[in-house]
């Protein structure tokens, strides 16, 4: 509170007080004699405060609490968005960078394939053998990914419907890695 308002509060607090002393006990107010005066200068201090306490009111807006603003959700990178956005920028028609591209995606693949059958138990040379080979896993999809040579005894029937499929033989066979990394890793 401000300083005049504590003394305006005091001071009506005293004059309350007294005049419920004078209404209990009348004698004490017998030697007050109010002239014309003084009840006048009462009533116009009364009537100057009363319009200065409307006017404070009146000159206020209605304020309500400054509320702090509503937070905006971020957006995080969820993992393995960068690999996701390389998966479909190597495969998009008229890349200029496409091998550069598929070059980190097998990089990065490769690694993680091989912390897998490390964690799995396998040598770290064992395990980059097993990823040439194609031995790892018994999806051929995803053994091609890896493997030097990705195996030419694939049926014909099986070369053509891949030959028609929109999705490119690159992709397809990193994401079956991904999904064959995935369920081993599960499983241990």
């Amino acid at each position: 509170m401000k300083r005049g308002r504590r003394l305006g509060l005091a001071l009506g607090l005293a004059l309350v007080a007294g005049g419920l002393a004078v209404a209990v006990a009348p004698g004490l107010g017998s030697g007050i004699q109010p002239n014309a005066a003084l009840l006048t200068g009462v009533g116009i201090v009364a009537l100057v405060l009363a319009g200065m306490a409307i006017r404070a009111r009146l000159g206020t807006t209605d304020r309500r609490p400054a509320l702090p603003a509503v937070e905006r959700s971020q957006s995080h990178a969820t993992p393995g968005d960068g690999l996701d956005r390389r998966l479909a920028a190597m495969a998009s028609p008229g890349r200029l960078h496409g091998a550069r591209d598929r070059r980190q995606v097998r990089d990065r693949l490769e690694a993680t394939a091989i912390a897998v059958l490390v964690r799995d138990g396998l040598a770290e040379d064992a395990a980059r053998d097993a990823l040439a080979d194609g031995t790892w896993t018994d999806d051929p999809h995803a053994a091609a990914f890896f493997a030097d040579d990705p195996g030419t005894d694939v049926s014909l029937t099986t070369q053509l419907r891949r030959s028609l499929s929109l999705e490119p033989t690159i992709k397809r066979r990193a994401r079956h890695a991904i999904d064959a990394l995935a369920q081993r890793a599960r499983q241990r």
